[in-house]
């Protein structure tokens, strides 16, 4: 079982450092952002995860800002790179759906368009 972990965690790293390390390419500077990532990358380092009353958020441990938020085991045993996200609000729930809806169809009207679209057309 240790020869397991230790393989494990070497894994972890190798994959980590392939799948999950970011790199800013053109698409981070569309939509007007200007001098800063549009994936808000790099990260704040965060010593330890907690929650912050305050804004009602969980806030995730960051040992390197420009390591993307991951499951080590998804990483290891799916080896696809992923983004951990909490999602504590409808507000972020609704941004996520969209996001991913439109990252899968990639079809040039918006999920939030074509919602609009069908709402006028069942009126």
């Amino acid at each position: 079982l240790k020869e397991w972990d230790s393989i494990f965690v070497m894994e972890v790293k190798k994959c980590g450092e392939v799948l999950q390390r970011y790199q800013c390419h053109l698409v981070c500077h569309k939509y007007g952002n200007e001098g800063k990532c549009h994936f808000l990358f790099p990260h704040e380092v965060i010593e330890k995860s907690y929650f912050d009353s305050e804004m009602n958020s969980i806030v995730l441990k960051c040992e390197d800002g420009n390591v993307n938020y991951y499951n080590r085991h998804i990483l290891v045993f799916c080896h696809h790179n992923h983004s951990l996200k909490c999602i504590l609000s409808c507000k972020s729930t609704k941004a996520a759906m969209f996001y991913i809806s439109d990252y899968i169809t990639k079809m040039g009207v918006k999920t939030y368009e074509m919602l609009s679209l069908l709402s006028c057309a069942v009126s």
